[in-house]
């Protein structure tokens, strides 16, 4: 196993995951808005031109890496909460939100050649969500979270394309891990089914199970926590 990034590494999933490959004797790098407590962390304003900066200094220094896992996203804050009707629709709340979701994400997979080998498997995991499928929406509403992911979907899928004329053996894998217990899902946990709501080490351990059996994924691939494929 090659040096792996899990960047968003504040959130309870990554924190779950990261343990989990360290674990396994993988060596962690994390990136995150926050300071955390542990080896290989750089605390990063997240921007175009800082996240190029970083992906720089990590070649240069002559890392690759076989895995990495980009979890940047928001769902809720203190000002902003999923649309129930488009009558709550907002302007800056959406571009709050597709910021977040998706164009920090985009940053990210700009560089992701300066990352990962030219000759050797390696699998880039987004963290998305089964209501980003378009296909797939029956219920409506929460618009910008909605439209967030299905722009990330979209974005992925595209640059997986490109990535890999000149990456033939890297895969992208946007991973759904359900309802799972953390701040994010707080507020909407009374309505998650019986069964339903996941521990972050349980969807961490689905999802290095999953990220790490390259023979599996496809090129580009949307995948929930039970490795099952979601329709785009």
């Amino acid at each position: 196993m090659k040096s792996i990034l899990v960047v968003g590494a504040s959130s309870a999933i990554a924190q779950a995951l990261i343990e989990k490959l360290e674990g396994a004797g993988a060596k962690v790098f994390s990136v995150s808005l926050t300071m955390l407590n542990r080896n290989n962390h750089t605390q990063l304003h997240y921007s175009e031109e800082s996240i190029s900066a970083w992906c720089d200094s990590m070649r240069r220094d002559g890392h690759e890496l076989s895995h990495i896992y980009i979890f940047n996203g928001i769902l809720h804050t203190e000002s902003i909460s999923p649309e129930k009707s488009i009558t709550s629709f907002r302007k800056d709340a959406f571009y709050e939100v597709l910021q977040c979701n998706t164009v920090t994400p985009m940053w990210w997979l700009m560089n992701v050649t300066k990352l990962v080998p030219k000759g050797s498997e390696s699998v880039v995991t987004l963290l998305s969500a089964r209501i980003g499928s378009i296909s797939d929406n029956r219920l409506g509403g929460w618009y910008s979270y909605r439209a967030s992911k299905a722009a990330l979907n979209m974005l992925t899928k595209t640059a997986a394309i490109e990535i890999r004329r000149t990456h033939k053996q890297c895969k992208f894998l946007l991973f759904h891990p359900g309802t799972t217990d953390s701040k994010l899902s707080k507020p909407f946990q009374k309505n998650v089914p019986e069964g339903k709501l996941f521990s972050p080490e349980f969807v961490a351990e689905n999802l290095v199970s999953l990220s790490m059996d390259h023979s599996i994924l496809p090129d580009c691939g949307f995948y929930d926590w039970n490795k099952k494929p979601i329709p785009f």
